[in-house]
């Protein structure tokens, strides 16, 4: 499975997407999370690539404190997918949780400690 996703979580939420909206001429849309986060629209969906998003440090457990780059695989079943890493010897960092409209996400991270997600695409989400 291709990564279909990244997300940025940065110290900054207002520098740093002005920073990508000059440098890469990246759009910026807010999506309805309980806290502040923007979808990124990175290129015109003809382009190769992926879009992704970006969130404040301060309201992602994951980041702890520092800025991350996460990039996110889409599954069958976020569950399964769990099954499988802590299997594997990864851990669940973040449990499954719903992002409205969207699916199931959870984070996860290999044996060393790197970072990812996994969504699981459910419409009905809530």
């Amino acid at each position: 499975m291709k990564p279909a996703y990244f997300d940025f979580t940065v110290e900054n939420l207002d520098k740093a997407k002005l920073f990508f909206e000059r440098v890469f001429n990246w759009q910026f849309e807010k999506f309805p999370m309980p806290y502040d986060y923007y979808r990124i629209k990175a290129g015109p969906e003809d382009e190769p690539g992926i879009d992704g998003g970006i969130g404040a440090i301060a309201e992602t457990p994951t980041a702890k404190g520092m800025p991350l780059t996460q990039v996110t695989i889409p599954v069958q079943s976020v569950d399964d997918c769990i099954a499988r890493v802590e299997d594997a010897g990864g851990k669940v960092i973040e449990p499954r949780t719903a992002i409205p409209g969207v699916g199931w996400f959870a984070a996860c991270a290999e044996p060393g400690g790197l970072l990812f997600g996994v969504i699981e695409a459910d419409s009905g989400a809530k």
